[in-house]
């Protein structure tokens, strides 16, 4: 292999890994910062713990306060409520501590299925190894694996999910169909 082919190569894969980086970027900024807050479904694990705690009716006003408060907040509720909520392991209850904004749709099974999207693309179009083609299905296995522990977990409910897998899917199409981003993922340099 020529050295301008490894750098024609490497070139190529730099700009494809700017561009992903870029695009999941601003994705993500805009289903955090725009489509949650305007869709305002509370998380299942919320939901889940202040019905445990007898406290459901104050759901609507919990969601009126700051991420920070409402982490305060769930973080003290479960530290006062250990017998409640003792047989639930401590690194489900940090998570969900931590994960303190709106639920739909799930940010982590849209990146995950948008990412299988276009690694799915370039390994069954792939030129230099067709042998790989065949195994162009894995990375759905992983997405699907991605969706699934996020309502294990109660983190997002099976609409969340399936939401954040269809838009991942659906942006992850129109990605690859812009010419010259196919052209980045499938140019034999």
């Amino acid at each position: 292999m020529s050295h301008k082919s490894v750098r024609g190569k490497t070139e190529v894969f730099l700009k494809s890994v700017f561009s992903l980086c870029l695009f999941f970027g601003v994705l993500a900024y805009l289903n955090e910062h725009y489509t949650k807050p305007i869709l305002k479904l509370q998380r299942p694990s919320h939901v889940f713990m202040l019905r445990q705690t007898g406290q459901l009716r104050s759901i609507d006003s919990l969601y009126k306060l700051s991420k920070d408060e409402r982490r305060i907040y769930f973080e003290n509720l479960l530290k006062k409520n250990q017998a409640a909520f003792g047989n639930i392991d401590h690194e489900i209850q940090s998570h969900w501590i931590k994960e303190s904004g709106f639920s739909f749709p799930s940010g982590h099974t849209f990146n995950a299925f948008l990412f299988a999207m276009i690694i799915s693309y370039a390994v069954r179009f792939n030129r230099s190894y067709p042998q790989l083609r065949r195994l162009f299905f894995v990375p759905f296995v992983w997405a699907l694996i991605v969706g699934v522990s996020r309502v294990a977990i109660g983190a997002h409910s099976a609409l969340d999910v399936s939401a954040g897998a269809a838009a991942g899917v659906l942006i992850g199409w129109l990605f690859l169909y812009i010419d010259k981003t196919r052209h980045w993922l499938t140019r034999k340099t």
